[in-house]
């Protein structure tokens, strides 16, 4: 059966994460084992809309007037996943600083569940739009760290500018 032909057949069938599934057959589409990031940035906002991803303002910087300076912001992920991926997953997003090590605490964890069945042929897509908000206590280069099942699937760095850096001082 043609691609176009078993997508129109399975109609809502088709996974609950799935925005659409080609057959892994000769001429279909061939992706690796395991998930992976097709999308990761951070931004003003996002939203979904019939399976698409619609992000608005990505950006990879912030000016900050003083410190500690909050931050109120967006992360957008789009995944992709196969039928290796099938099942309860550990996900997560840590912030640290660029250069130093994580401090050891375990982030805030949450499971994500991949329904795709052993076998199951093609692949599978998720948008995940998630807000953050914080704290940061200086000027620097720092990363948000996105887990899954323990292991940095995926580093979105940022960096914080002293408003202070930007000004130009009187005499210079």
């Amino acid at each position: 059966m043609d691609p176009q032909a078993e997508i129109a057949q399975r109609g809502n069938e088709i996974w609950e994460i799935a925005d659409w599934c080609l057959p892994g057959q000769a001429g279909g589409l061939a992706f690796g084992p395991h998930m992976e990031t097709l999308v990761a940035t951070l931004c003003d906002s996002a939203v979904e809309n019939q399976g698409k991803l619609n992000v608005i303002g990505a950006f990879d910087a912030i000016v900050a007037q003083s410190f500690p300076a909050g931050f109120s912001f967006t992360l957008a992920l789009r995944l992709c996943f196969t039928a290796a991926d099938h099942g309860t997953h550990k996900f997560s997003i840590r912030l640290g600083e660029e250069g130093v090590a994580d401090d050891g605490s375990n982030p805030e964890e949450s499971e994500m569940t991949v329904q795709m069945p052993p076998g199951t042929p093609g692949f599978s897509t998720r948008n995940l739009i998630t807000p953050l908000h914080g704290s940061i206590k200086k000027a620097g280069i720092y990363r948000f760290d996105v887990r899954y099942d323990g292991a940095v699937l995926a580093r979105v760095p940022m960096r914080v500018i002293a408003q202070s850096d930007l000004t130009p001082q009187p005499g210079a």
